[in-house]
C-alpha cells in the first residue's frame, strides 16, 4: 500500500506539470536539475546538497525533479525536517515519520525498519529521496539513516553512501541549524550535518539567484525589498556590524520595526494583518 500511494498519480498531467516547470528553470537551478536526474536516470546513486538561501528556488527544483520522475511511473520521496514544509512537497512525510527515526539518538542506533519491512520495500523502490531542510537536523538522522540503508537496501552496498540511493539534500546554513539543550556555539556546529562524516560524501549544488526577488515582487517595492534581502544576508553571514567572534549588536533599520507601546502581540497583528 506504501508503494501504492506513491504511485497515485496521473502520469500525463505530471509530464505536462514538468514541462511548465522546467521550461521557467534558469541556468543554475536546470544545471543542479540535470545533475541530479542524471544520477538518477543512470542508476548509480550518489549523495547531494542544493543550498541556497530563501527565495532561490530550492522547492522549485524539487517539484521539477519530482514531477519528472512520477510521471515514468517512479517513486519520488519527500522528507521535510519539519512538520510545516511537508505542506510544500506532493507526498511529504517528516523525516521522522518516513524513515522511523529514533527519538533518542545516539552513533549506534538504526531506524525502526526491518528488510521484510513495508517501508524496506517502499525504500528499495524509491528512484530519488529529497531531504528538505536538512540542516536544522542532528548529524546523528543522517548517519542513523545511511547505516539502515545499507542493511535493507537490496542488493548490498556497505561501500556506498545510503546504500547506493540517489539522495539530495537541501537547506541554508545560515538559518535554523540543531537545537541543542544548553549548547553553545561548538556543541551546535558539531551536531550539524556539515560536521557528519557523510558531508564529505555530499557534491554541492549552489544556488545564488532570488527568483522570488525577481519574479514575485513589484516594481514599486523591487529597490526596497532588495536591500532588506541583502541586509539579512549580511546578517546571515556573519559581515554587519564589523569584525566579530558570532557575537554582535546589530542596528534595526527602522523601517522594519513595528512601533509599539502597550500591547505588542497586538501590534505585530495589526501590522501584517492590517487588511482583516
Amino acid at each position: 500500500m506504501l508503494i501504492q500511494d506513491e504511485l497515485n498519480y496521473d502520469p500525463s498531467s505530471l509530464e505536462s506539470e514538468h514541462q511548465q516547470l522546467h521550461s521557467k528553470l534558469h541556468v543554475e537551478q536546470k544545471n543542479a536539475y540535470d545533475i541530479i536526474m542524471n544520477a538518477v536516470n543512470n542508476k548509480k546513486g550518489g549523495v547531494f546538497f542544493l543550498y541556497g538561501y530563501g527565495g532561490t528556488g530550492k522547492t522549485f527544483v524539487w517539484k521539477t525533479s519530482s514531477a519528472a520522475i512520477r510521471s515514468k511511473g517512479e517513486v519520488v520521496i519527500n522528507v521535510p525536517s519539519s512538520g510545516i514544509a511537508v505542506l510544500l512537497l506532493s507526498g511529504g512525510r517528516t523525516a521522522h515519520s518516513r524513515f522511523h527515526i529514533p527519538i533518542n539518538l545516539n552513533e549506534n542506533l538504526f531506524c525502526f525498519i526491518t528488510l521484510v519491512n513495508d517501508v524496506a520495500a517502499l525504500l528499495n523502490k524509491a528512484s530519488l529521496i529529497i531531504w528538505d531542510q536538512a540542516p536544522m537536523m542532528h548529524r546523528y538522522c543522517f548517519e542513523v539513516v545511511d547505516r539502515t540503508f545499507k542493511d535493507i537496501i537490496l542488493p548490498k552496498n556497505n561501500d556506498k553512501p545510503f546504500g547506493g540511493k540517489t539522495i539530495v539534500f537541501g537547506g541554508d546554513f545560515r538559518q535554523i541549524l540543531p537545537v541543542i539543550q544548553r549548547g553553545n556555539r561548538s556543541d551546535i556546529v558539531q551536531t550539524s550535518l556539515h560536521s557528519s562524516r557523510l558531508w564529505c560524501e555530499c557534491r554541492v549544488l549552489c544556488l545564488t539567484v532570488n527568483t522570488r526577488l525577481h519574479f514575485g515582487c513589484p516594481n514599486n517595492d523591487f529597490k526596497e525589498t532588495k536591500s532588506f534581502t541583502g541586509w539579512i544576508l549580511k546578517i546571515g553571514e556573519g559581515n554587519i556590524g564589523g569584525p566579530n567572534d558570532g557575537e554582535v549588536q546589530v542596528e534595526f533599520p527602522e523601517d522594519v520595526i513595528v512601533p509599539s507601546t502597550g500591547d505588542h502581540i497586538h501590534s505585530v497583528v495589526s501590522c501584517i494583518y492590517s487588511s482583516f
